[in-house]
């Protein structure tokens, strides 16, 4: 009965670590594989928009791109968000210096912002620092950008 238990107890905490794994995944370039082809999403803005808040926690020339339409006012689960931010005056590079990725997992929104490091993206900050500032567009489902 004991080893039939640790069996059963193996193969989840198996299954556990492979989810796992498969979730924490990114690209070749660092950010996370769920964002791979965002550029080909549908846009939401119609024109790059340099504006900035209030708040502003992403200023430079900035486009959003998102995996899902929203159904209603709200974006469905599973979605996400790309906001690409490059520097005015910068030269034109293939990879903005500033991603800003929200993904929606059981109904809750999931942050995390990258910076542009030699020719990867390393984390520059996620979960409640982006979720504090988020609150401000929950009548757009915590999204600032509108259609």
């Amino acid at each position: 009965m004991r080893v039939r238990i640790l069996g059963i107890v193996a193969v989840i905490a198996t299954a556990a670590a492979v989810a796992v794994a498969a979730l924490a995944s990114t690209s070749a370039n660092g950010l996370p594989s769920y964002t791979t082809g965002y550029a080909k999403w549908p846009k939401v803005n119609r024109k790059p928009f340099t504006k900035c808040g209030p708040p502003c926690a992403h200023s430079g020339v900035k486009n959003v791109y998102t995996s899902e339409r929203k159904v209603g006012p709200k974006y469905p689960n599973g979605t996400v968000v790309v906001k690409t931010v490059a520097q005015p005056g910068e030269k034109t590079t293939p990879l903005p210096n500033q991603v800003a990725v929200m993904r929606k997992v059981a109904g809750k929104w999931r942050y995390v912002e990258y910076v542009l490091s030699g020719s990867r993206y390393t984390v520059l900050g996620q979960g409640s620092f982006c979720a504090s500032c988020h609150a401000r567009a929950r009548a757009n489902d915590y999204v600032f950008t509108k259609r």
